[in-house]
Formats: C-alpha cells, structure tokens, sequence
C-alpha cells in the first residue's frame, strides 16, 4: 500500500509515479475541506467521486469532481488496489492533468459571464444594439424556457436534466451574445380570486300571482265524472299544495282576466 503527503509532492507528479505501476484501484485524496478518490483501471484513470457520494456516471460530473480534488494545497494520499474498478473515463495521468486544467479555465469562463451559479438568470429584455437576428438551437430553447428570474444554473440543470457543466457553458455562450442577463424577476403574488357569493334572486310578486291564478283556473277547469274521482293536472302530479282562501289580489287578476 502506497501513501504520502502532498505538501511534499505535487498531486499530478504523485498520479504519474502511481499510473506508471499499471494499478488498479483508487487513489484516496484529503485536502483542505474535500475528500474523495480517483479510479483508475491499469494504470488508467476511469473516475472520480466525493467520499460519501455517488460516484459520478458520466464524463462532466467525473472532471468536475478531478477539479475538485487537484484544486487546494497540501493534504495526503492513499493508494488502495482492488482487483477491478470502472467510470466514465480513460485517461492517461497527463491527459487528466491536461483535462482538469482545462475544464479549470472553461469554469473560469464561465463564472466571467454568468457569475455565481446561484444567480438567478432572466432572458433578456433586448438584444444589443445593431443586432437584428440571433439564431438558436433546439438545445438553447429548451434552456431559455426554463429562465424566470427564479432559477439559477444548478437549476435550470436539474430541470432539463443536464449536467451543470454543459448547462452553464450553453447559458454562458447565449449570455455573450446578449441572450440572457442576471437578475431576479419582480412576481408581484396575486390574491386567489375570490368567488363571489351567490346571491339568491327572489321571483317578481306579480309573474308569481299570476302564475298561480292560472293554475287556480286550470284546477277549476276541470270537473270529475260523477263516479270517478278527481285527479290533479298533468303539471301539478307528484306535488303537494296547502288549501288556502285567494287572497284579494289573486282575486281581482281573476277578474282582471
């Protein structure tokens, strides 16, 4: 088992010395506040994880996490071999190198236009001046809709399902053409619309004594055989009605009619 301290040695010239041995297993790395490992397959570097996360699935999050861990000063190593590992990558210890210094500057770039990936980002109110037209992908679209003033770049990546990485260099690029801008947007929350009550509307007096002084002549209307009984009109089936004198109005719209 192989370990040391990397105030001594620089961590590129350690995972050279340990790649040239044809290892299999993981470079165990503590420095500063991180901690994680680098796998590597035959002296290849497959990938990169946090200690106590997942491992990373795909070739942004494994280099991401390679930042992460070449970034800082001093700390220690640990090579534990194992008798098979895996990841996303295939890398040679300069080629990692050269891809963690890489995507160093690329973040560098990045945070330039868009600044904090905790930003909240908006689209644009309007282009640049002398700008006529800007041509956008699928991909592009798919990100700007997704801006609000509310979401950030971490965001927007969980939500279209994209690595933050390949997130915020396409939100990097629309925002030097003048695409999208920083900022929270002003929601001004609106009250639920209240229901209005309902209101019960009481039927005009005259339709209603009218109405019933026809049925009143309807039910006069009709006289029984002598030895048949009585039965109630058509409209007036299946209801039940107090017996009652008319009133004096009732009687003088019957005489009215």
């Amino acid at each position: 088992m192989l370990n040391g301290n990397l105030d001594a040695f620089a961590l590129p010239d350690v995972l050279r010395f340990i790649a040239s041995g044809g290892v299999t297993g993981r470079v165990e790395i503590t420095r500063d506040e991180v901690e994680g490992e680098l796998a590597l397959d035959q002296g290849r570097f497959v990938g990169a994880r946090l200690t106590e996360e997942e491992a990373p699935s795909t070739v942004d999050e494994a280099l991401d996490v390679a930042v992460l861990l070449f970034d800082g000063s001093g700390g220690s190593f640990n090579v534990a071999e194992e008798e098979w590992v895996g990841g996303p990558l295939s890398l040679t210890a300069d080629e990692l190198v050269k891809a963690v210094e890489r995507r160093r500057k690329e973040w560098a770039a990045v945070v330039d236009s868009l600044g904090s990936l905790d930003d909240s980002l908006l689209i644009a109110s309007a282009l640049p001046e002398g700008t006529e037209q800007i041509i956008i992908t699928a991909d592009q679209w798919r990100l700007l809709s997704l801006l609000d003033g509310r979401r950030s770049v971490q965001d927007v990546a969980r939500d279209a399902a994209t690595s933050v990485y390949a997130t915020a260099v396409a939100l990097a690029e629309m925002a030097k053409s003048g695409l999208i801008t920083r900022g929270q947007a002003d929601w001004d929350e609106q009250p639920p619309t209240k229901r209005g009550k309902k209101v019960a509307v009481e039927p005009d007096a005259s339709e209603a004594l009218h109405d019933l002084a026809e049925e009143e002549e309807d039910v006069e209307d009709v006289v029984p055989e002598a030895d048949e009984p009585a039965s109630p009109p058509a409209s007036r089936r299946g209801t039940v009605r107090s017996l009652r004198a008319p009133t004096r109005e009732e009687q003088r719209i019957r005489l009215r009619r």
